[in-house]
């Protein structure tokens, strides 16, 4: 009986463990989450309204150049995208990029929606704002998810699309909570696993380097622009609201569903790293058959966030697939 005691004792003692170091990192989530993005979002950016939402967008290049609106990945925001835009920018385009909620400093939705419809009813409620039309969208990762719904309700609107390393979720299994997604249901549980993890700053580094090949890019200026929102009001709550939507999606979008990728009639340029870890180019690769008018460029030696591991060869990818645009539509 004293030695069942004891084994009882020893398998408790990491769970108690568990729970206060998941519990420490809520309460110091609560003490640094003090910022509101009306006054803390970047210099010289702007909000406009985006159906439910405030969207926070930034500009480069000139007001008339054509409109590219640039769309980020789970934990990203417009800043990850300024290298790109200051290139496309100088070249005469208009560039846009978005936070998409609950990234970056867009406000979040009253009603916690984060599926892929309402995100992507975002993005065109925004285009209408600003009053574009004829726009190139550009989706990266989680985003792409949204970027391509966008495009499937009013692809009318749209000139041409870059699609890099989506994680689009393409005829999906039917879907099933099981016990992970039962459990990201649960604030008390979701909210200090969040806490501890995805929204810890000192945790940015290494999931940056998770996602990634080229680690050297990963310099402690650039981490530092991916943990400046973690400081925003109610972040670790928005996160376990969009973790929720994303681990239990049904699946029912458009987005989902192969056969509606044939309405996709714009030319799309679809972006690789060769050694995405999380959408693997088989990924790529599946998608550019499904659309009507795609081409694929692969960057050798380059993971999951190719503008951020090699700007400089995303760069340029991005600029050929404008310039071969421009020449199919003199013709």
């Amino acid at each position: 009986m004293k030695l069942y005691k004891v084994a009882i004792a020893l398998a408790v003692v990491p769970i108690i463990t568990l729970v206060a170091v998941l519990g420490g990192a809520d309460l110091i989530a609560s003490s640094r989450e003090r910022d509101v993005p009306q006054s803390a979002a970047p210099a010289g950016s702007r909000f406009v309204r985006a159906a439910d939402v405030d969207m926070l967008i930034q500009e480069r290049g000139p007001a008339t150049g054509q409109p590219i609106v640039l769309i980020s990945g789970v934990g990203a925001w417009s800043s990850t995208w300024l290298p790109t835009m200051d290139f496309l920018g100088q070249a005469g385009y208009h560039c846009i990029a978005v936070d998409l909620p609950p990234f970056g400093y867009t406000s979040r939705p009253a009603a916690n929606t984060y599926d892929t419809g309402h995100q992507a009813l975002r993005i065109l409620r925004m285009l209408d704002t600003l009053k574009l039309s004829q726009v190139i969208l550009v989706g990266h990762s989680f985003g792409g998810r949204a970027t391509v719904e966008a495009l499937m309700a009013e692809p009318a609107r749209f000139k041409a699309a870059v699609l890099v390393d989506v994680a689009l979720s393409i005829d999906p299994p039917p879907a099933d909570r099981g016990l992970v997604g039962s459990l990201m249901a649960l604030p008390a549980v979701a909210r200090p696993v969040i806490a501890a993890t995805a929204t810890n700053p000192r945790l940015t580094g290494w999931f940056l380097r998770k996602f990634t090949s080229r680690h050297d890019t990963l310099t402690p200026e650039r981490i530092a622009v991916y943990q400046r929102p973690l400081s925003l009001v109610g972040t670790t709550e928005a996160y376990g609201n969009w973790l929720d939507a994303f681990v239990n999606d049904p699946g029912l979008s458009r987005s989902s569903q192969s056969p509606e990728y044939a309405s996709l009639t714009m030319p799309v340029e679809v972006i690789w790293g060769a050694t995405d870890g999380v959408t693997p180019v088989s990924e790529g690769l599946r998608l550019s058959r499904l659309l009507p008018d795609a081409r694929m460029t692969v960057l050798p030696g380059v993971g999951h966030i190719p503008h951020v591991e090699d700007n400089a060869a995303f760069n340029r990818a991005v600029e050929n697939f404008l310039i071969r645009l421009q020449g199919v539509q003199a013709h």
